[in-house]
């Protein structure tokens, strides 16, 4: 995709406020998901109800959105399969927010966030003023752009990988390559392919590939959102 076509299309990044707001209903989207599993365990349904109320409480509810009302509202053990796995995948989002937020450490991006660390980090369940909503600041725009830029590039490899398995020349093509930007300098590669702590993508188990193709589009999700790629967190694309 080029940037430049369609920068004239994209609004406003959103501001400090607003990432703080969408990560804090983030944090509640996981936990819902999460808490599915307990539907029978004393407190849980509770828990559910007392995320509701915090939301409204520390002032975010303008932030959700109607499909994440809908997730909320639902009583433990109605959820189907597929909307708790894909609102499960909402704690790589709120990663990236926490992280812009300066609340956490990103981690690599094969491994799995801890949700319950982040969503702590950011004050999960906290009044307001022990949240992150207090005040928030954002890191600087050049390590936000180079993260973007770096979440981009992983994103279209692993896509590549996924219709047409095997290694290739990624250093060679991402030199040449004439969208983007793509980076290569905070990644690793062998052989001159993407590589997982010494593992070419192509020598991956296929279990570990696929959930770090998960977790790498929600964090390019999040990274899209943050420079302004939709106002809407759902309407965002992923495109590569």
């Amino acid at each position: 995709m080029n940037r430049e076509i369609l920068a004239e299309d994209v609004p406003a990044p959103p501001t400090p406020d607003r990432v703080a707001a969408r990560a804090i209903v983030l944090s509640a989207v996981a936990c819902r998901a999460l808490i599915e599993k307990d539907a029978d365990k004393p407190g849980a349904e509770q828990l559910r109800k007392d995320v509701v109320e915090w939301l409204t409480r520390v002032g975010v509810a303008g932030e959700i959105e109607q499909s994440e009302a809908a997730l909320l509202s639902t009583p433990l053990g109605k959820l189907d399969k597929k909307t708790t796995v894909d609102a499960t995948w909402s704690s790589e989002g709120m990663v990236v927010l926490a992280w812009v937020l300066g609340c956490v450490s990103l981690p690599a991006f094969y491994k799995e966030c801890e949700p319950s660390d982040v969503a702590n980090a950011i004050g999960f369940l906290g009044e307001r003023e022990a949240t992150i909503l207090r005040q928030p600041v954002l890191r600087d725009a050049g390590e936000i752009s180079v993260a973007e830029e770096t979440y981009l590039t992983l994103h279209w490899r692993l896509r590549q990988f996924s219709t047409e398995p095997g290694p290739m020349d990624f250093a060679a093509y991402v030199s040449s390559c004439n969208w983007g930007p793509l980076r290569l300098d905070q990644l690793e590669l062998c052989e001159g392919d993407l590589a997982f702590e010494g593992e070419r993508i192509d020598r991956l188990n296929y279990a570990v590939f696929r959930r770090t193709l998960s977790i790498v589009q929600e964090r390019h999700r999040a990274f899209n959102w943050l420079i302004g790629w939709d106002s809407v967190y759902s309407e965002v694309t992923t495109d590569t």
